[in-house]
């Protein structure tokens, strides 16, 4: 069915021109689909064998040992290895501009032309220090078995991995499947100004496989939170820590050395120790947790059998309540949370929409944390089984309006980066100039835009399949593309991130147009996860494929277009209330019932663009103002979360310094969730708030939140 269609599709037929094409594309087919089935065994075989290895282990002092133990008992004394002292932690301001600036992602010192990492094994211990100090910090501490393979250029003696800030202990090499380890000589050539820093090893190139086993410390906090964006959080529940690690594009190498690239994938298995009571969560499926009551620590063991890259590696840890949705999703939050939120009870249901789209759901189980706003990430690719949502997503609220329209798009999206950004996986997002209108259409925006256009469709599919939703969103999407590139003044400063994924959502819509409708362009996509899962994406391979497929569809990516066939029910109500509120000509009319028919998506485009009109270049007079916060306030959409923001942007942009009081209480309480950093960034274009006093207190805010024991994930 994804390879071949005789069914017609109006303008185009999903047919080749050639019975070579044919065989040829069905050959890939049943290729990609031998690779997925082989690793679905070779899942079931590593499960099995890890619950027997954990019965022939118990009780003996390997299993139990604690590895901070078995690690500083070591002699490292000629080892090459890096002294006792700890490394001194990376600055901020240095990481922030070398790194987080840095386009595109940093390259990989590894030479994977002579030799690439076939299975990787992590055997690591948390450890807290500072425990007194605010913030507390942690370490990680343990060992690495990277398994691999000679290319056919592997003549060179030496095998280079990225590692930056790590502490080398000890290497050991074994050729025998790791009967038997000796010590192998290396050179860690670690500079904490330079990100391609590299840990050098010998090797014998004349064996064809082996496995290097690396004892290393992550060793200081400051390092590990910069470069990898974790953090120490304390809850505003209780004084528990929360940490999480994210590394794309290119951070694995600060807390595990390992070739640091998207040409690597490789099965991979974690052993991961940490201080009772807290819970770890992984990129693989657990096989197994324990409790040691002599060393109060918690094991957890897991597997991952899909390939996959260093930087799709993630670790959180914290104190978790579980909630399980059913068997494959697992809702995790802090104690005392006690939320039980509807659309969470229907998350499975919104991933077989999902997998019904472009496929299985092929990491197994999904994993969706509920994290304080003040952590401030943003959801999408933290890994390829792990939703990260903040909690202010599900804050109950006295708005009339409580559909679900923006949170399903929202986490549908995130859902569908499982498949394109973590399964279909591209270089980091290229940038031609400063403004994201300048964001050239490249593998990093084109995933994200796959999954952006992908989540309209699946939102409108779970809400009573309705379409004129879809395209509301797509319509939506495409005068937020035009805007940013026709008018200068035009500076959303809550997405300006997501220009990149929300143009190339349009031209997926544009491009049904050309090939008969969604249905060969969601055919089209499941061939491009088939052939996409163990290699780099390629824009190249993207549109030739397209192209083969559809060879008589014209695709101009740039060109400015006019939607055919799209409904406009819900875009031509919105621009109703807008031109309502904001005419060309004539008095402005305000009502609260103007609302009363629209949902959640509609209501929060009006609050966003009223303030952003093409045809009118006139500010909202202050009064027209004043009487949409009155109708807002009445209605209670103002002490919406997830509205209030929006309308304030407008209105403090527009000039109305009566909301600087709300705007600096939501940043209070907020602080780095999407709607605080947005206020943020409005106060700052603006001059900061009108009055002296508002500005002292936006500094005092700041200033605790810049204070806090974590860092912005950006």
């Amino acid at each position: 069915e994804a390879v071949v269609s005789t069914q017609s599709t109006g303008a185009a037929q999903f047919l080749f021109d050639s019975k070579m094409s044919r065989i040829i594309l069905l050959f890939l087919f049943l290729t990609a689909l031998s690779v997925i089935i082989g690793a679905a065994n070779d899942k079931k075989k590593r499960g099995g064998s890890k619950k027997k290895g954990k019965k022939k282990n118990k009780g003996t002092p390997e299993a139990s040992a604690d590895l901070r133990i078995q690690i500083e008992d070591q002699d490292d004394s000629g080892l090459g290895g890096s002294t006792d002292e700890e490394l001194e932690p990376l600055s901020p301001e240095f990481l922030r501009r070398r790194v987080y600036r840095s386009t595109p992602g940093l390259p990989s010192a590894a030479n994977i032309e002579a030799y690439k990492t076939t299975r990787l094994v992590l055997n690591l211990g948390i450890e807290f220090q500072n425990v007194e100090a605010a913030p507390r910090s942690f370490r990680l501490r343990g060992t690495v078995d990277l398994h691999y393979e000679k290319q056919d250029r592997g003549t060179e003696e030496s095998l280079i991995l990225d590692s930056w800030g790590l502490k080398i202990a000890a290497a050991e090499v074994s050729y025998d499947g790791g009967v038997a380890f000796s010590r192998v000589e290396f050179v860690d050539h670690n500079d904490r100004d330079n990100a391609l820093s590299k840990l050098e090893l010998q090797v014998d190139p004349s064996e064809d496989e082996g496995i290097l086993r690396i004892h290393y410390t992550a060793p200081n906090s400051a390092s590990l939170q910069y470069t990898s964006l974790q953090y120490i959080v304390s809850s505003d529940l209780q004084d528990s820590p929360i940490m999480a690690i994210f590394n794309q594009p290119d951070m694995a190498r600060t807390w595990v050395p390992c070739q640091d690239t998207l040409q690597v994938k490789a099965p991979v298995e974690m052993r991961i120790e940490v201080p009772s009571p807290f819970t770890v969560l992984t990129s693989g499926i657990l096989a197994s947790g324990t409790h040691s009551e002599t060393e109060q620590r918690n094991t957890f063991e897991f597997f991952q059998p899909m390939p996959i890259a260093a930087q799709q590696l993630s670790l959180t840890m914290g104190v978790f309540e579980r909630w399980n949705i059913s068997e494959r999703v697992t809702v995790w939050m802090e104690p005392g949370r006690g939320i039980r939120d509807g659309l969470l009870m229907e998350t499975d249901s919104i991933l077989r929409i999902c997998e019904s789209m472009v496929g299985p759901f092929v990491w197994e189980h999904l994993n969706i944390v509920i994290l304080p706003d003040k952590m401030g990430y943003r959801g999408e690719m933290l890994g390829p089984n792990t939703l990260y949502l903040p909690v202010s997503m599900f804050a109950a609220t006295s708005s009339p309006i409580q559909d679900d329209t923006l949170r399903v798009q929202r986490l549908t999206r995130q859902m569908f980066h499982s498949w394109f950004g973590n399964l279909v996986t591209a270089p980091a997002v290229q940038y031609s100039g400063e403004r994201s209108s300048d964001m050239r259409v490249g593998e990093r925006s084109m995933v994200a835009g796959i999954a952006e256009y992908l989540s309209y469709h699946a939102t409108a599919k779970f809400l009573d399949n309705d379409r004129h939703l879809a395209d509301f969103f797509f319509y939506r999407s495409k005068e937020y593309v035009d805007n940013l590139a026709e008018n200068p003044e035009y500076y959303p400063f809550f997405k300006e991130d997501i220009a990149g994924a929300r143009k190339f959502s349009v031209l997926m819509r544009k491009i049904e147009g050309q090939v008969g409708g969604r249905g060969p362009v969601l055919k089209f996509l499941r061939i491009v996860v088939l052939f996409s899962v163990v290699e780099d994406f390629s824009s190249d391979e993207f549109w030739g494929l397209l192209h083969t497929l559809f060879p008589d569809a014209e695709i101009d990516q740039e060109s400015r277009f006019e939607p055919e066939g799209w409904s406009s029910r819900y875009w031509t109500a919105c621009r109703e209330v807008i031109e309502s509120w904001n005419p060309v000509t004539g008095e402005p009319s305000v009502k609260a019932g103007q609302l009363n028919q629209l949902n959640y998506a509609q209501v929060a485009y009006i609050l966003e663009n009223v303030g952003y009109e093409r045809s009118s270049q006139v500010p909202l007079p202050l009064t027209t103002l004043k009487r949409i916060t009155s109708v807002l306030k009445k209605t209670g959409i103002y002490r919406d979360a997830n509205m209030f923001y929006r309308w304030a942007l407008t209105a403090l942009a527009q000039g109305d310094v009566s909301l600087d009081e709300d705007a600096l209480d939501y940043i209070k309480n907020h602080e780095q969730n999407p709607g605080a950093r947005a206020l943020r960034a409005a106060f700052s274009a603006l001059g900061g708030p009108w009055n002296a006093a508002n500005k002292k207190k936006l500094k005092n805010i700041e200033k605790k939140i810049e204070g806090s024991g974590f860092v912005a994930w950006n």
